[in-house]
This record gives C-alpha cells, sequence and structure tokens, in this order.
C-alpha cells in the first residue's frame, strides 16, 4: 500500500513515516501543500493531510484530491479543533479527523480501518484476490501470475466494488501519472478479465467497476 503524508512537523513525519514503513508499507512525505499536489497523480492508496502546511493547505489539497478522486480515504491530521474547520475538512471529503496530539497506535489502527476493509474478494469458480498481499488465487489456493499493472488494477477495483472508477483515476493510479490513453487501459482490463471471470469487471460509461 502506498500512502502520501502531508506533514511539516518533521519529527512527527519521521515517526509516521518509519512506523508504517516497518509495516511493510510505501510512504512518500511532503512538507510543502504544493509538491504535495504535483504528487497526488502518483497513485496513492491513502492521504495522511496536515492542515497548516507552506504553500497550500491540506484542506486545499484534499479539495483537489477530491476533484480527481472521490474514493481514497483520506485522514486529517491538525492541532486544529475549531468546529468550523473540522466542518469543512468532512465538507470537501475527509474520512476521518484526528486531533494532534495523537498516539500514532490511533494513525495506524485509522489507516488499517479506512484502507484495509476487505482483505479478500472472492469471484467466481473458487477464484479470490487478497488485498493486503495482492495475490490472486485460483480454486485450488495456487497463486496466479500478475504483473504489476495487473495488480494495481485489482486493487484498485476491489477497494471500490460497486462502484465505478474512471479511466483518468485508473489512469493516475496504475500507471502512477503516465499518460496511457483509453487504448492501454482496455488493453490492460482485457488481460485481468482473462484471469478472473470476466462478468466481475462491467464496463460503465467513463470506467470500470467490479460487480461483488
Amino acid at each position: 500500500m502506498k500512502i502520501l503524508l502531508l506533514e511539516d512537523n518533521v519529527n512527527l513525519a519521521e515517526i509516521i513515516k518509519e512506523m508504517f514503513e516497518e509495516k511493510g508499507l510505501s510512504v512518500d512525505w511532503f512538507q510543502d501543500g504544493q509538491e504535495a499536489l504535483y504528487a497526488i497523480i502518483n497513485g496513492y492508496d491513502c492521504f495522511i493531510l496536515d492542515i497548516n502546511v507552506p504553500t497550500l493547505s491540506g484542506l486545499k489539497l484534499l479539495e483537489e484530491i477530491r476533484d480527481r478522486d472521490k474514493n481514497t480515504p483520506t485522514i486529517i491530521i491538525s492541532s486544529n479543533i475549531e468546529l468550523e474547520t473540522i466542518q469543512k475538512a468532512y465538507v470537501h471529503g475527509c474520512n476521518d479527523f484526528l486531533k494532534k496530539p495523537f498516539y500514532i497506535y490511533e494513525l495506524e489502527r485509522k489507516v488499517d480501518l479506512l484502507c484495509k476493509n476487505e482483505k479478500k474478494i472472492d469471484f467466481c469458480n473458487g477464484f479470490s484476490y487478497n488485498l493486503e498481499e495482492e495475490m490472486l488465487f485460483d480454486e485450488k489456493n495456487d497463486s496466479v501470475k500478475l504483473t504489476q499493472k495487473e495488480k494495481r488494477l485489482l486493487t484498485l477495483l476491489c477497494k471500490t466494488p460497486n462502484k465505478t472508477v474512471t479511466l483518468e483515476t485508473i489512469e493516475q493510479y496504475v500507471w502512477e501519472g503516465e499518460i496511457v490513453g483509453i487504448s492501454g487501459i482496455r488493453s490492460l482490463i482485457k488481460r485481468v478479465r482473462s484471469k478472473i471471470c470476466k462478468e466481475f469487471i462491467q464496463t460503465e460509461n467513463y470506467g470500470y467497476k467490479l460487480v461483488n
């Protein structure tokens, strides 16, 4: 799992980063909101945003994220506990708000709950996908070989079952900001469909949906 962390307190950021990396997660840390904005297209599974940071606030960054991505879990961490600020955070689409100072375990738990609600998705014919390990298993529980992009596509679709994932979101998440176009996305969808039940990935007007 890949996390974007926006936090200008160096000591706190290093503690958060170290904690998640010890769990095997990838953390991209930014102290400046504008720099974080340039990076949001790089395919993240979770955003952790402080509000009061240089250049661009965490709330403004949250707005930018939700303009492009309605689904990826976002946690606001802030010492600002004014009701108006908290309301703005939720109005702009945050999933949770954590007041500083906090125990690191609290943040770890929130990320676990928001980003790993379902650890396994079952398909037909005994096939299943383990979200935590990003592995596809057949009816004999043997692993099915997947490329890195096939893993990222399945993870993205499985994180938001029964919801349409736009072509733009797929491009940003799977190709991490690289422009590939609809033909590249269709080709990847076709390969993944060949490895699971075809009917589980439905074509929508502006994207694809995993039906579960």
